[in-house]
């Protein structure tokens, strides 16, 4: 008997699929539409921040070129759908599912009701492959939206998307609200350790809310860097700016940069609401169940902030405690005691999500 789990379940097995019987697209070509990459000039790498853009040399030269947050949408009648993609700078990672770091996800549906619908199934070892990731099946033939999640820890050189021979391509429906959020961090707010990227927590609240975001999660290096603050600052209608750094800066740094920061955003964007985050529960945190000495006084760090910011007039500086964004059973929310599981990134989008929105409504 074998010991290969695909002959032994064939649920498990995927297929490689060739190039025929396909129209091909690329991610320029209209209307498809490629959300989620803010700097990006039409035919340029897949970079979540500007070409010769300097924060520092991890960012610089890998982490900008992971895709986490890039989403392609569009319209289609198609019975098939196929990924045909090579990446390069990826991080595999021993507590990361592969279809997440790697690979790609797709949603079917408008507005906050999409439904998952496939995953790229794939050879790991390898850097590109070709498969399907939605066939219709029993499903009835019409048109649907879709929106396709990018890798999350991974660069992707060459992407195109296959739709069966004739099928319709339009455009998708608009935004509630096309303003993006953009989002500042650490390897969580990257992604790490979902299983698959459309399960990354500000794709989660995207759906949610209905509204883009620009990811920049930084795994280990959301240090809150004065050229990261000065990148933020040039979102020319941002609808809110998120920062969730402490877990990368630690206190220290949070006394040293946060102030800048801040201040930073606020000389190109006086009114727009800003939402400090403190770190979600970390492993001796887990294990005691209750807040650390560290743990408060990173809380006293932005409450002081928010404070003294609130005095002096500024409205729209918000706090979100990020002790409480796994809820009443946070040991079963991360995969090392640090990283989120998709448990863990569900909890924290409904939770963050609600307070995003009441912001943003009482902004407008």
């Amino acid at each position: 008997m074998s010991d290969d789990i695909r002959k032994i379940d064939r649920d498990m097995d995927f297929k490689i699929q060739r190039g025929d019987g396909m129209d091909w697209y690329s991610a320029d070509d209209r209307p498809f539409v490629l959300d989620g990459l803010y700097w990006r000039k039409p035919g340029g790498d897949f970079r979540r921040i500007p070409e010769g853009y300097h924060i520092s040399p991890c960012i610089d030269q890998t982490l900008s070129y992971h895709t986490a947050g890039a989403m392609l949408r569009f319209v289609s009648d198609a019975d098939e759908i196929r990924v045909d993609v090579k990446l390069y700078k990826n991080a595999r990672m021993d507590h990361m599912a592969g279809t997440g770091s790697m690979g790609f996800d797709l949603y079917c549906g408008r507005g906050s009701a999409k439904k998952y619908v496939g995953t790229t199934r794939f050879d790991r070892s390898l850097d590109e492959y070709c498969v399907t990731i939605f066939e219709r099946g029993e499903r009835e033939h019409r048109e649907r939206e879709f929106t396709l999640h990018f890798p999350l820890y991974s660069g992707v050189a060459d992407f195109r998307i296959g739709l069966n021979v004739g099928a319709s391509v339009k455009a998708p429906s608009a935004w509630s609200d096309d303003r993006p959020i953009a989002v500042y961090g650490t390897s969580i707010q990257q992604g790490g350790c979902a299983s698959r990227p459309g399960m990354c927590h500000t794709n989660i609240m995207s759906r949610m809310l209905n509204r883009p975001f620009i990811n920049l999660g930084f795994s280990g290096n959301g240090k809150g860097e004065a050229a990261a603050a000065e990148l933020l600052a040039t979102v020319e209608n941002p609808a809110m700016f998120v920062l969730d750094y402490a877990g990368n800066a630690k206190n220290a740094g949070l006394i040293a940069t946060l102030s800048p920061f801040i201040d930073i955003l606020r000389a190109k964007h006086p009114e727009i609401p800003i939402l400090m985050v403190s770190m979600t529960p970390w492993k001796d945190e887990l294990e005691q169940c209750e807040c650390t000495g560290s743990r408060m006084a990173q809380t006293m760090i932005f409450l002081e902030e928010l404070r003294r910011r609130r005095e002096n007039g500024d409205k729209n500086i918000h706090f979100l405690d990020g002790y409480g964004l796994y809820g009443a059973d946070p040991t079963e929310c991360t995969v090392d005691g640090v990283h989120a599981t998709d448990l863990g990134f569900l909890m924290i989008a409904r939770r963050m999500a609600p307070v995003i929105s009441g912001i943003l409504d009482g902004a407008e």
